[in-house]
């Protein structure tokens, strides 16, 4: 690399002399060495270098883009993403539309082949988000998870224009909704698959071609999620191998995807594979002043019942989600719960005169009520407790005709699964014989207003206060992979009597406060670890509360951030930059250290 300062250039080359100048070069140079000392032993700590330490590479690990396509590929618009976590591809992506303002764009996704020494190789091509009309630019967003190589997911969602603006009144929308559209698709095969391979092959007389459902399916969906727009968050989002958290302003919903074997359903279920007994009420762990006692569950509306004894599994996942919050106890912006009194749970307070003790129906957003896909089916079971949505689908590589739609009010999102040509694969009945290798599509659902109303019911102290709320926002605060639990934090504005010190204030108030629950995705249920003091809002609009309340969370998670191996992270490629009107300059692959100069 050529000298980056002429302190450099004067003390390599400078023929001996000494002077004041050859001294700080040289002392430079020690400053340096002894900083990429310390970076490299951080690297041996944390398991990974810092992007910053090399901010120049070699010219031998450099490619040009240029040199590697075709000029053709760059005048039809490809758009380049990045490498794959294996360094094996580059992703690109196109977005066609005409000229005409009503027209709808058309996304398609591809892989290329890399070689250093060679152009790009055309691997695979797909198309996006099947047949949803489109009519604004999207953001995209294209993920892979931490250890599972055998699919990509990718998140778009709409921007609005003045164009925008025009065809969303024509279309009955308006500025408080956001669409959001989801592909997975299976990654290409590598080369040890071994039903590729035979599929490559002609097909034995009177036999059918063979075909690889595991690297041959395409999955898409798409809702509409509304103020304030829930954020997207892929570190923790994808953190568990084949399951991906959608946030659709009304629910959290755990989807796991996965091509299993014939024989294995029951053991290969990824989520709520260990259902607990039914009960009326969620378990509670007392947590952050909630001091409960242990070992009574309270069921809504009845008297306290001994509660059975916690599993392991059970405890262990409390024992974490409690670790996390001690750890970053006393973080500001979360609704006051630093300040948070230890016996805040264990009574009601004296306040003004209601008609009853337990608060009134909540008042919150309407969900809409999606079509459910066709062939849906729920493993048998215990019966389950009426705040938990399961489902699984199961479809095999045998593309034809779309059966008939059937309603099912437990399916959270309607799903399109299709083969790599866009053509819809046979859903496969509830008790039918699975062949050698079927796509199990589960989701397991978690109501937001459900979860609020009982959190409130049974743990606020200001039960008595609360009147309805008017809105909330959802963040994911961390997922552990190994217990299956995911700690979110729910932002809430309501209207709640003034508490008794306040004298002479007899109407309701809008209060900011904050609840914090883990979400079991083994069993369903969610116990309550943390529910905030209420915080008055004084002439703030919704958006520097919603803005300060993530910022809180923000707070939250950098308190006890961990950063991931260099294996387990989930890998991130985005148009953002395009968006921004500007260009990326590199696509870097910092695992092999090669850079795409663009």
């Amino acid at each position: 690399m050529a000298p980056s300062s002429n302190a450099e250039r004067g003390g390599g080359g400078g023929g001996g002399r000494r002077g004041p100048g050859g001294a700080a070069a040289g002392s430079g140079a020690r400053a340096r060495r002894e900083h990429l000392l310390r970076q490299l032993q951080r690297g041996r700590l944390y398991g990974q270098l810092s992007p910053r330490l090399f901010r120049k590479l070699p010219p031998r690990v450099c490619v040009s883009l240029k040199s590697i396509v075709d000029e053709e590929l760059l005048r039809v618009g490809h758009i380049f993403l990045g490498f794959s976590k294996c360094g094996r591809y580059v992703l690109s992506y196109t977005s066609n539309s005409s000229d005409d303002d009503l027209s709808f764009y058309i996304y398609h996704l591809y892989w290329w082949e890399f070689n250093v020494h060679s152009k790009l190789k055309l691997v695979r091509q797909v198309r996006l988000f099947q047949d949803e009309e489109i009519y604004s630019d999207l953001y995209l967003t294209v993920c892979e998870w931490p250890s599972d190589t055998a699919k990509v997911i990718v998140f778009g969602f709409n921007t609005r224009s003045a164009t925008g603006l025009l065809l969303n009144m024509m279309m009955l929308s308006d500025e408080n909704h956001r669409d959001i559209y989801i592909s997975i698709v299976a990654t290409p095969a590598p080369l040890h698959c071994a039903v590729c391979r035979a599929a490559a092959l002609p097909p034995a007389p009177g036999a059918g071609a063979r075909q690889c459902l595991c690297h041959g399916f395409m999955l898409h969906t798409k809702y509409q999620v509304v103020y304030p727009f829930p954020t997207f968050q892929p570190a923790f989002q994808l953190k568990r191998d084949h399951v991906v958290l959608l946030n659709t302003s009304y629910s959290l919903v755990a989807c796991a995807v996965a091509v299993r074997a014939a024989g294995d359903a029951s053991s290969s279920q990824i989520l709520y594979g260990h259902r607990s007994p039914p009960a009326p009420a969620p378990p509670r762990a007392p947590e952050e002043g909630l001091e409960r006692d242990p070992g009574v569950q309270h069921p809504a509306g009845g008297a306290p019942v001994p509660a059975p004894s916690p599993s392991p599994a059970v405890a262990k996942a409390k024992e974490f989600v409690a670790d996390l919050f001690r750890r970053a106890k006393g973080t500001p912006g979360l609704g006051g719960d630093e300040d948070e009194d230890e016996d805040s749970a264990t009574g009601t307070p004296e306040g003004p005169s209601l008609p009853s003790t337990t608060p009134p129906p909540v008042l919150g957003r309407c969900p809409p009520h999606p079509t459910s896909p066709p062939g849906h089916g729920t493993p048998p079971g215990p019966p389950e407790p009426g705040y938990i949505n399961y489902t699984q689908l199961r479809y095999v590589l045998e593309p034809g005709p779309a059966e008939e739609e059937l309603e099912d009010d437990k399916i959270s999102l309607p799903f399109l699964v299709t083969d790599l040509r866009g053509r819809s694969l046979k859903p496969l009945k509830e008790r039918a014989v699975a062949p050698e290798q079927f796509l199990a599509v589960e989701q397991l659902t978690l109501d937001f207003e459900y979860v609020i109303n009982e959190v409130i019911r049974h743990d606020a102290a200001w039960a008595r206060q609360f009147c309805s709320f008017s809105d909330y926002d959802i963040v994911i605060l961390e997922v552990c992979p190994e217990t299956n639990q995911v700690v979110i934090n729910i932002g809430l504005l309501l209207l709640a009597f003034p508490s008794p010190d306040e004298e002479g204030q007899l109407r309701p108030k809008t209060y900011h406060t904050s609840l914090k629950v883990a979400w079991d995705l083994n069993t369903g249920a969610f116990v309550t670890v943390g529910v905030g003091d209420l915080t008055e809002v004084k002439g703030q609009t919704s958006g520097s509360v919603w803005s300060g309340y993530r910022k809180g969370c923000v707070d939250t998670v950098m308190r006890w951030l961990v950063p991931e191996s260099s294996a387990r992270y989930v890998n991130r490629m985005t148009n953002e930059a395009l968006h921004k009107g500007c260009s990326l300059k590199v696509l870097a692959d910092n695992e092999r250290y090669t850079w795409i100069v663009l």
